[in-house]
């Protein structure tokens, strides 16, 4: 039977979100926006000033 091998991620410690957060307290909304913007594009892998867009032709109205 599979098994994951659960030394291979961690979930962190409670503490280790604090320090992460203290980076984005100060920032503005569009900062934030900005950041979550690239994030995003890394993880989806597409350029930053092109994001991608939903194929809309796909569905249909009745």
């Amino acid at each position: 039977m599979f098994k994951l091998d659960r030394t291979a991620h961690s979930s962190g410690k409670i503490t280790d979100f604090k320090k992460e957060s203290d980076n984005y307290k100060n920032l503005d909304l569009k900062q934030i926006g900005e950041i979550f913007s690239y994030l995003q594009s890394v993880s989806y892998n597409y350029p930053v000033d092109k994001p991608i867009k939903m194929d809309k032709s796909f569905f249909t109205m009745r």
